[in-house]
């Protein structure tokens, strides 16, 4: 057993309304680019490409394969014709990675392994095969492979399917949850199979109570609901298994018992299990003050998000300059620009007005990075300690507790660029040892 202190949450009071933007309008479907560029990095690990320029792909068909000791295959989101297998294209990372180009034939023609399982009878190694060979990663944005975390050796009492959504203008599981909730439930108990498991759990902000209901009608005993405050990072994953499972751990959450995925991972996966549907599309939000018609857009992995926000009516009349940020506004990374392509765990993208403020780049001394950061560490004292290449001090602070949440950046009044120092603070770390 890791002992620590549990982690804690903070209420974001001047975001709350933010989801109102898109969460009670039904997706809008984006299916037919005439392009698409399917990434060739996964959690920043090259891919293997499997086609050449001149081929004819289906929907569904392996073009490429990551192949490291996580492998996992990346399918065509569309049929039609291999342009180029290594156009540069702007990635929710913030850099140019390469993509295979495939022009839309528009003809959806699928691969000829997309067909019926029958399910009743899969042992939980086929389950854990079929998800591999389907390419279904984590969608809450992580982006790891969902395989790997069934395979574990130890014993697993609880899966966990975070519905949380805790970051501020993200609505994209929310939308697939009112859509596909038996889909979802369906994928949690192939989960639990998949595990071994002994039940599951759905963590849910409190307030859906709408979705609560739902669920308890759907799903009756064969599921716990564990309501969850309104707080951010309520949806971490370290944050919900100390509470549901009231264990902590060091590493991965399978040491306390648990699996977790989120809830649109858990559709995912009842694609794959039951019609060996790849992961080929997904829901993003699109959302800010600075697009016209914000929604969530169900489209293609490999749209371009110009070519959505485009279809969507464009952006806000006299935007002017707008930060544009691939991800939730507490943890994406900022971009200048809005060509970047859909990847199987970009959530949202978030466009607003930029606003000039005064910056004050001296520290307060106020104390309010500590009092919220989730973990408890000390953002300023780790960052003076990297700035002052005092590795032994910086190792005192366990920067590589640190989640990346991005409230000790929100909350400082100087606006000091805390988050990415401390985690340029627990790379470093890391790295030492």
């Amino acid at each position: 057993m890791v002992f620590f202190i549990k982690s804690k949450g903070t209420h974001l009071p001047d975001h709350r309304g933010h989801k109102e933007l898109t969460q009670d309008k039904p997706p809008f479907l984006f299916l037919n680019p005439e392009d698409v560029y399917i990434p060739l990095i996964e959690q920043g690990t090259p891919c293997e490409v499997k086609v050449k320029v001149g081929d004819k792909v289906k929907v569904g068909q392996v073009i490429a394969e990551r192949t490291d000791r996580f492998a996992i295959p990346i399918h065509a989101s569309v049929s039609g014709e291999v342009v180029s297998v290594n156009q540069r294209m702007w990635h929710a990372s913030g850099r140019m990675v390469p993509c295979i180009h495939i022009k839309n034939d528009f003809q959806e023609t699928k691969a000829e392994t997309i067909k019926p399982n029958k399910t009743d009878g899969l042992s939980r190694a086929e389950i854990i095969d079929i998800v591999r060979a389907c390419g279904v990663v984590g969608l809450g944005g992580s982006g790891f492979p969902a395989y790997v975390k069934y395979k574990t050796d130890l014993p697993i009492d609880v899966v966990i399917i975070n519905a949380v959504e805790c970051e501020p203008y993200i609505t994209a599981d929310y939308a697939q949850m009112q859509k596909h909730l038996d889909e979802m439930l369906r994928g949690a108990e192939y989960i639990r199979r998949a595990t071994d498991a002994n039940r599951i759990v759905i963590a849910v902000k409190a307030y859906r109570k709408s979705l609560i209901e739902k669920i308890i009608l759907r799903a009756g005993d064969k599921v716990s609901i564990y309501p969850v405050k309104d707080v951010y990072p309520a949806g971490w994953e370290k944050y919900l298994v100390q509470r549901i499972t009231g264990k902590n751990y060091k590493g991965l959450p399978a040491e306390a018992g648990a699996v977790v995925n989120n809830s649109g991972t858990a559709i995912a996966v009842c694609h794959a299990v039951e019609d060996n549907m790849p992961l080929v599309e997904k829901t993003v939000t699109i959302t800010g003050t600075g697009v016209k018609d914000p929604q969530n857009v169900y489209t293609k992995i490999g749209a371009k998000v110009s070519d959505i926000i485009a279809a969507l009516g464009g952006y806000a009349e006299e935007l002017g300059d707008a930060y544009f940020i691939a991800g939730g506004p507490m943890t994406g990374v900022a971009l200048k620009f809005d060509a970047l392509v859909i990847n199987r765990c970009l959530s949202s993208v978030v466009v607003m007005p930029k606003v000039i403020r005064e910056l004050n780049p001296e520290c307060l001394g106020c104390g309010k990075c500590n009092d919220v950061c989730p973990v408890f560490l000390a953002p300023i004292q780790i960052k003076e300690a990297l700035e002052n290449d005092d590795l032994d001090l910086l190792k005192s602070y366990k920067p590589e507790l640190c989640m990346e949440c991005g409230l000790c950046s929100y909350i400082c009044p100087s606006r000091i660029e805390l988050t990415s120092n401390v985690a340029r603070a627990k790379k470093k770390v890391l790295g030492s040892r």
